[in-house]
């Protein structure tokens, strides 16, 4: 089944009969929603060197940015933008997304990116990557992470219940959203220890090893 990626149409219910195992539990896969930078593609965004850059401290730094009055405000989302773009420029595909994304289309799982970031970096990195998804959500469709308003968006757009959404992302922001929604999560560590506590229903090394837990 095609879903349209423009305009704000909610899809037709669709039922899914690819399950997922969560502890001794099979439940409904109604979509895979996806982090794209460190997720889809490999960690290239230095997020600390866009903070000095900014002065922005160590909290979000689009929570921060939206505070200032509106000078400081545009040249702050310019440096976002610019990070963003130059994050476009090298982007590659993580280690063994494009197949994951390839066997889920096998199994006829719809797909959602959800990204922080803007909607003319995120779809420039799909065009030149070629990345494939049903979805794509950027910060101008919905709030951000961690906000689970935006998984509930994928939810509601893609046709599928909340508790159906798989959310995989390599941050706790990925967790902490998808968890507030209701959905199932899966943390990627990139073969990296988290730096903080981990609430996800899985943690995975590699992209591809969510299929592993698909029956």
């Amino acid at each position: 089944m095609s879903h349209s990626i423009a305009g704000a149409t909610r899809c037709a219910v669709v039922e899914h009969v690819t399950r997922i195992r969560i502890g001794g539990e099979s439940r409904a896969v109604g979509a895979v929603a996806f982090d794209l930078d460190g997720t889809l593609t490999r960690p290239y965004l230095n997020f600390a060197l866009l903070r000095t850059r900014l002065g922005s401290g160590s909290g979000d730094i689009l929570k921060w940015a939206a505070t200032l009055p509106p000078n400081e405000r545009l040249q702050a989302f310019r440096e976002i933008e610019a990070f963003e773009q130059d994050g476009v420029r090298h982007a590659k595909w993580n280690a063994g997304a494009l197949e994951t994304l390839g066997a889920l289309r096998e199994l006829g799982v719809p797909v959602a990116i959800v990204t922080r970031n803007s909607r003319s970096s995120l779809d420039a990195v799909c065009g030149r990557l070629g990345i494939p998804a049903d979805l794509r959500v950027a910060r101008e469709d919905a709030p951000v992470k961690p906000d689970p308003a935006c998984v509930r968006h994928v939810a509601w757009r893609l046709g599928v219940s909340v508790g159906s959404i798989l959310v995989v992302g390599d941050f706790h922001h990925d967790v902490e959203a998808g968890r507030a929604a209701g959905a199932m999560t899966a943390l990627l560590t990139n073969g990296n220890t988290p730096e903080w506590p981990v609430e996800a229903d899985f943690v995975i090394e590699r992209i591809d090893h969510i299929l592993a837990y698909l029956h």
